[in-house]
């Protein structure tokens, strides 16, 4: 998959493909950057958290104290 950069009146937008819904074509697009260059970072950095599942945050909780967790919330 790419990202595309398309101009919209004065601005441009980024827009890349994600997963099929009911084998129609769904898309992640946004508008209003200044240059083309600013939009197809932008639209990088977007699909590249797309792809990767979002932000990853440090848990402080190990392996362990998880399952404990776990076990006395939803068993």
């Amino acid at each position: 998959m790419r990202v595309n950069v398309t101009k919209r009146g004065k601005v441009y937008q980024y827009k890349f493909e994600i997963a099929k819904i009911n084998g129609k074509r769904k898309f992640i697009n946004k508008s209003g950057f200044r240059t083309k260059n600013e939009a197809y970072i932008a639209g990088m950095k977007a699909y590249d958290e797309y792809i990767n599942g979002g932000v990853n945050k440090q848990a402080n909780m190990t392996y362990a104290d998880y399952l404990d967790y776990w076990m006395s919330e939803y068993f």
